[in-house]
């Protein structure tokens, strides 16, 4: 891919539809609009990827990248069985939640935490649903930032900080959220809020037990 990244609108068109299936097959990385603020990332399956992505944010490896998620790529990821994680995912998702669930034995060695979990988000953005499906694979969600920087809401913001690092860019518009997405370890009960976020512990605690 390029030094210079491609700015590109959504929704696409079919010419920009072979650009983003062409990055997300190249090892590409993408900076993209979500239901929070923009994401960075490409195929969560590549491990060059997710080392391009924690070059690009210079983020320390001991800080695990979230996966944003369709419905049916979140059992080929994870495994569980509680209820109340189901409860959770019916009332919040797509939304911005982000899960801390356990991994399947099969996936890739570059997308486990130490302790073998993977964080998961099913979002509601358009865009980045129609990455997952023209990439046919889930997608790092991390903010599209340098780390310690603000997060970006425009694509222009994007651009301002990481363009030259970029290979697609593309423009939403302004995202509306305010917040990041709240994250939640499911590993035991009661859950644990890790990141305070877009949805209130309030809300959480009527649908779980959370501390």
């Amino acid at each position: 891919m390029g030094n210079i990244a491609h700015l590109i609108n959504f929704p696409f068109s079919n010419v920009n539809e072979f650009l983003v299936k062409t990055a997300l097959s190249e090892n590409g990385i993408l900076a993209f609009p979500t239901e929070t603020f923009y994401g960075l990332g490409g195929n969560a399956l590549s491990k060059k990827v997710i080392e391009r992505v924690y070059n690009i944010k210079e983020r320390p490896r001991n800080k695990p990248l979230l996966v944003l998620i369709s419905p049916e790529w979140l059992p080929r990821l994870c495994q569980w069985n509680n209820s109340r994680i189901n409860d959770l995912m019916e009332a919040f998702w797509p939304g911005p939640l982000t899960l801390i669930l356990a991994g399947n034995k099969e996936l890739p060695q570059h997308l486990q935490c130490a302790d073998g979990t993977l964080a998961v988000r099913y979002t509601s953005s358009q865009a980045t649903q129609c990455l997952i499906k023209l990439g046919n694979c889930p997608i790092i969600g991390t903010s599209a930032n340098r780390t310690g920087m603000p997060a970006c809401s425009s694509a222009k913001k994007v651009a301002d900080q990481l363009n030259d690092q970029l290979d697609l860019v593309i423009d939403g518009g302004e995202t509306i959220g305010l917040q990041a997405s709240t994250i939640v370890s499911c590993l035991s009960e009661p859950f644990k809020l890790l990141r305070h976020g877009a949805i209130p512990l309030t809300e959480l605690k009527q649908v779980c037990k959370v501390r």
